[in-house]
């Protein structure tokens, strides 16, 4: 019996076929029947190898038909034909008013009114990652309102503004609902908009808010201490926070609300001390990767002594990434040895297990299906730790 439905890994390298034969081979009729014919499938996936066979038919019998699906991921797709299918699905099933006024204060009111029932319930996991082209407005906010219950919403890389999370936060379940959220790599979010919007979700385990960013759109110290000093900060097992307004006064934040953490990202923390990263590490006892990117306070010299510590404590951290420009100096040390992923993430990672991988350990796309890193695609692999 299918569940999962996974054409991500198609490729036409090696078939020696051009793209225009194999959409002969592989069209939207064939993938309507595939879909038609598996009445037990829950999730499907998908990338830009095959995003061409993605058309309006298909989505409505992949969103309308396929009543038990509840995970969709349509990682990378980009072309503006996608865009084109997708917001005319959106257009199909209904969109949302949006409503901006100014009060008397000249602050921004919004206010947002669908008249038909959500149709897509059952959708719990959605994944747009690395969708830059498709609209806000018309295709990315209608489909947040027809699919209230989302669990799981992978929007990293996507060209959503405030106005998607306000209407998260308000015309959605997503508060009560959401365990899962990665907005990683979306510039055009404010800082205080992903500080509201995460106070207020109180099932949330894994947030990544890694991004790329400039000071200019850095999240900054005050919205994160929002963020840390939430009541769902104590539930967090993944954080990633990378590229933030990361000082000593976070590091403290993480350590007295955030102890549940597992995987931590503080990559180009404003750090000049290498005790307070000791410090955090002796408190957070339940760590098992940290990310150390590009933090000014290692060197080679002190980073060896980091490791001393770590070996001294026992402390049961596996991976710790750092920048290539310092592992490539450095050396093995106390029982660590350095791996690197696709040329562009560098680690140090304990010796002893062979079964653990530390070029797989932290993603930066969410696995929505959660069916771990060893059964994703190569093309899923890549989008999620190898950039």
């Amino acid at each position: 019996m299918i569940r999962h439905l996974d054409l991500s890994g198609f490729s036409t390298c090696g078939l020696q076929k051009s793209s225009s034969s194999i959409q002969k081979v592989i069209t939207p009729d064939l993938l309507i029947h595939i879909l038609r014919s598996f009445p037990s499938l829950k999730a499907f996936s998908i990338s830009d190898t095959l995003e061409s066979v993605i058309t309006l038919d298909v989505l409505k019998v992949l969103f309308l038909e396929c009543k038990n699906i509840n995970t969709i991921d349509f990682c990378g797709c980009s072309t503006k034909q996608f865009g084109i299918a997708l917001e005319e699905f959106s257009g199909f099933i209904g969109r949302v008013k949006i409503i901006q006024q100014f009060d008397d204060n000249d602050e921004e009111m919004v206010t947002f009114n669908m008249n038909q029932k959500p149709l897509l319930s059952h959708v719990q996991r959605l994944s747009l990652h690395e969708c830059p082209v498709i609209s806000e407005c018309s295709t990315i906010i209608p489909l947040l309102a027809h699919a209230p219950n989302l669990t799981h919403l992978d929007l990293g890389g996507c060209s959503v503004g405030d106005l998607t999370l306000t209407f998260l936060g308000v015309g959605t379940n997503a508060p009560t609902t959401l365990s899962h959220l990665l907005l990683a790599k979306c510039k055009n979010i404010s800082s205080s908009a992903i500080a509201s919007f995460v106070f207020k979700c109180s099932q949330l385990e894994t947030l990544n808010l890694y991004g790329e960013r400039d000071i200019a759109t850095a999240i900054a110290e005050c919205d994160l201490m929002t963020i840390l000093c939430s009541p769902n900060a104590k539930n967090f097992q993944t954080l990633d926070i990378g590229s933030s307004q990361i000082t000593p006064m976070i590091l403290t934040a993480i350590k007295e609300n955030c102890l549940s953490l597992k995987n931590l990202g503080i990559s180009r923390a404003q750090i000049s001390n290498i005790s307070l990263i000791k410090d955090l590490l002796s408190v957070m006892t339940n760590l098992q990767y940290i990310d150390l990117t590009s933090i000014p306070c290692f060197n080679p010299l002190n980073t060896n002594n980091l490791f001393t510590t770590i070996t001294k404590n026992n402390h049961p951290i596996q991976s710790i990434e750092m920048s290539e420009s310092l592992l490539k100096k450095l050396c093995a040390i106390d029982g660590w040895k350095i791996n690197f992923n696709y040329g562009k993430r560098w680690y140090y990672a304990r010796e002893t297990h062979d079964f653990f991988k530390p070029e797989m350990t932290h993603s930066r796309k969410l696995d929505i299906t959660e069916s771990g890193p060893e059964c994703l695609s190569k093309i899923f692999q890549y989008y999620s730790f190898g950039v």
